[in-house]
């Protein structure tokens, strides 16, 4: 998962990378010039080892929906637009939505201590209001990591009384509020939150109050029932890593160092759909969708941070959208808000780092 906040792409490396430069036209840029100029770039640097899936809208019409490689390296079956990819930090904007959800039938209030639902927690972190773990200015470290566990750190399946032993262990680098530390303990704490609250698992929670009312499938980790042939193989040049459900789980989901902070996996389809709904404004009922897509804090990266999201200039005007990165796969998603355009890329292979395919 990204501890940065889209870092800036460099034209002269991805250059080198691709083997040419995809430019867009010297003129005001369309839509369909930015899926154009996508498509070239990433079919070039499939022709050098990218594996992944690209999806660009334009509104709530699909301009391109397309896979590129092959689903386990080295075998004929094609990656294409029905194979499933994890979405690593993009499951924040997910976890931010289910509190907002929460908030909107009155089970909580984002300016409450997060201490006033979930128990066990020291007092530095039960007085801190649900905004600033929503925000990253909490206070919390990154990660936890466990020294003596020798897989991928966030995979070691730790169950939620565990997790806040070791959340309990930290003290907070800055008062509330105070500083910017993006963090995916708050967000497993998030999730800690949902389920104490809605008294279900957090998938579960999301499936049944957002994604099932906004007609969107295609999207989760265990519900979808996802089978082996979908899911895409993690890779880095030669050595693969498995597909995410190789990984060490919980039976009710990903251990608690995971957990609405990097869990979900989707299919572009399912990326659509949820997009049509945010436009059709069914997502989340008014004002907490207009919330849920408005700026709260600045980041240290020259942009801003919100509910899951984060803000930033580009060569085409404002952008909202977050970044992900978890084992071998990477994932952008970018709405250019000034052509009502969405950009959604993911990588199964880490010499292709999805934000740095963007064209801007």
């Amino acid at each position: 998962m990204s501890s940065s906040i889209f870092a800036r792409c460099s034209s002269l490396l991805l250059a080198v990378l691709l083997g040419g430069c995809v430019a867009l036209p010297d003129r005001p840029v369309t839509p369909v010039d930015l899926a154009t100029a996508l498509e070239s770039r990433l079919a070039a640097a499939e022709r050098r080892g990218f594996a992944g899936q690209l999806l660009v809208m334009r509104g709530e019409e699909v301009l391109v929906k397309r896979g590129f490689g092959q689903i386990v390296p080295g075998q004929a079956t094609a990656l294409d637009e029905t194979a499933v990819m994890p979405l690593a930090s993009l499951t924040k904007p997910f976890t931010a939505s289910a509190v907002l959800a929460l908030a909107a039938e009155g089970w909580l209030g984002l300016d409450e201590p997060i201490g006033d639902f979930v128990s066990g927690l020291e007092e530095h972190w039960a007085e801190v209001p649900i905004h600033h773990y929503l925000t990253h200015t909490a206070g919390l470290p990154a990660e936890i990591v466990n020294r003596a566990w020798t897989g991928p750190v966030r995979f070691e399946p730790v169950g939620r009384d565990i997790f806040m032993d070791r959340l309990n262990q930290f003290q907070p680098d800055h008062p509330p509020g105070q500083g910017f530390n993006y963090s995916n303990i708050g967000y497993n704490l998030l999730a800690v939150l949902i389920e104490t609250v809605a008294e279900t698992d957090w998938e579960t929670f999301l499936a049944g109050s957002l994604l099932n009312t906004a007609d969107v499938s295609g999207i989760g980790l265990l519900r979808p029932g996802w089978t082996d042939d979908q899911l895409v193989v993690g890779r880095d040049g030669q050595r693969t890593s498995g597909h995410f459900l190789d990984q060490p789980m919980l039976d009710d989901g990903a251990g608690w160092h995971l957990r609405g902070a990097g869990d979900l996996l989707a299919t572009p389809a399912g990326i659509a759909a949820w997009w049509q709904s945010i436009q059709r404004k069914t997502w989340l009922s008014q004002p907490w969708l207009a919330l849920w897509l408005s700026p709260q804090v600045s980041d240290p990266y020259g942009g801003e941070y919100g509910y899951g999201w984060e803000f930033r200039e580009s060569s085409m005007g404002p952008v909202i959208g977050h970044t992900g990165q978890e084992l071998d796969f990477t994932s952008v998603l970018a709405w250019y808000q000034a052509l009502e355009t969405l950009v959604y890329i993911n990588s199964a292979n880490k010499r292709f780092r999805a934000d740095r395919l963007l064209v801007e």
